[in-house]
């Protein structure tokens, strides 16, 4: 019989970070909530380097704070901070937009068609829960789509970031309709392979998400 394998130091540390990102992504872990690192540590039965490891790379990704002699935090964001973060992020999803449009192969382009399809769904039965699947789904495929795995991961970084405080911006009245419409917008230039049109239109979708997030921030002090 042969030994039972070990995970080494590394892999230990990328499951530890990838709980931790899915909690804060899916707001089990929401801004400001503390961080037990002995109980995550006892959760993998595993001793408590690798999970301060883990924490040390999403402090330097901006998701954790670590205060010493305090405690480890969820990373908690000003406005400023977030409207900011909404402005990277257009930039970024417009220059992925413009290489999908250069770039997207046969498979994908029947891939991001059924994407759009699952966002229409979702938006002419008012399923503002669904949606958010269904749009993390249609970008991911435009992400993929682009070829450029550096910049996804910049993107999907700011995505993960500003996770716990996107939940409701779909609940806007009228919100759903008009994003299907920009998504429409953004599909029909990337399978016509018109990058720039492609770009602008991203932007100008993720321009507008943004000034309904940043209502939602100031109004009812997300932030």
């Amino acid at each position: 019989m042969q030994p039972a394998k070990t995970l080494d130091a590394s892999s230990l540390q990328d499951q530890i970070r990838g709980r931790l990102e899915k909690d804060i992504l899916d707001g089990t872990l929401s801004p400001g909530m503390p961080i037990d690192e002995k109980a995550l540590a006892a959760s993998f039965s595993i001793s408590r380097t690798p999970v301060r490891e883990a924490l040390l790379l999403l402090s330097a990704r901006g998701l954790v704070d670590i205060v010493p002699r305090t405690g480890i935090y969820v990373r908690q964001l000003r406005a400023n901070e977030l409207v900011a973060m909404m402005e990277a992020l257009g930039e970024l999803e417009g220059v992925l937009a413009r290489l999908a449009a250069l770039r997207i192969g046969p498979a994908l382009r029947v891939e991001l068609q059924r994407a759009l399809e699952g966002t229409a769904a979702c938006a002419r039965a008012d399923d503002a829960e669904g949606y958010q699947l269904a749009n993390a789904t249609l970008h991911d495929v435009i992400y993929r789509a682009s070829g450029n795995p550096f910049i996804v991961e910049q993107a999907q970084t700011v995505r993960l970031r500003i996770a716990a405080y996107r939940g409701r911006m779909f609940e806007k009245p009228g919100r759903l309709a008009a994003s299907q419409r920009e998504h429409e917008r953004v599909v029909e230039w990337i399978l016509k392979g018109h990058a720039d049109n492609a770009a602008e239109a991203m932007r100008d979708h993720i321009s507008v998400g943004g000034k309904v997030f940043a209502d939602l921030v100031l109004v009812n002090k997300l932030g």
